[in-house]
Order: C-alpha cells, then structure tokens, then sequence
C-alpha cells in the first residue's frame, strides 16, 4: 500500500512540474546596440538584419540567443510583469556564461504585437526585433 502511494505521489510531481514549464522559441531578424560611455548611455546604433533563433526555458531557467557567439543566461529571478506606455514588459535577473549579472526583458507592444528582448549589462544593451513562433 504504502509503495503503490509513493508511486503515485511520485508521478503527481513528475507531471505537474511539466505541465508548469514552458519553452518559447523566437526567430530574431534585427539587433542595435548601445553603450555607455563617460556614465551616459549611447544612442543605439541603427537595426542590423540577423536571422538568429531565441528560446526561453523556463524548466531549465534559462534564455539562450543562438548568435554568432552563442549566449546564455542563466535566471535567478522572475519579475512580474508591467505595462509602460503600451507595452508589456517581462524581465528577469539573469547571470550570462561568463557570471556577469544582467536583466533580460520581452516587450510586448499591444499596438501591433511586436516583440523585442532586451539584454541590459552594466556596460551596453543588446536589443533584438523578434517574433514569437511556438
């Protein structure tokens, strides 16, 4: 008796923590850049096209931007979302492959539901026009 309830106490966990995660896959077509310099942050530079893939794990806790150079980040903390000005902004507190912390976000515009992720470092931001595809 007591086996049979493990096990099924077992297989509750399995599924729910699955039916709770969730993976999302974006297809990058631009990407601009800004940095700061003397503490006043850059003009972003003009779009470049890029056709790179994004996905956001959320079993796994990760976000990964598959560039030229590869990056990951690694979350330690989900914030909850806002709305500013027309748009839905999710963040999260992340750590990049090289320990750096940093702030991801997803924005959503209402307007016309476009997407973009921004990568904030302490030194330069990172931001990607994306669409959303799974």
């Amino acid at each position: 008796m007591k086996k049979s309830i493990l096990i099924v106490f077992l297989f509750s966990i399995l599924f729910t923590t699955k039916a709770f995660s969730q993976n999302y896959r974006f297809e990058i077509s631009e990407v601009a850049m800004s940095v700061k310099q003397d503490g006043k942050w850059s003009p972003f530079t003009p779009f470049r096209e890029a056709k790179i893939v994004a996905t956001l794990d959320s079993k796994k806790n990760l976000i990964a931007v598959y560039s030229e150079l590869v990056q990951f980040y690694r979350i330690y903390e989900y914030n909850d979302k806002v709305t500013v000005d027309g748009k839905d902004i999710v963040s999260f507190n992340c750590t990049d492959q090289d320990g750096e912390k940093c702030r991801v976000e997803i924005h959503t515009r209402k307007s016309n539901n476009t997407n973009q992720l921004y990568v904030r470092h302490q030194g330069r931001i990172l931001v990607y026009n994306m669409k959303y595809t799974k």
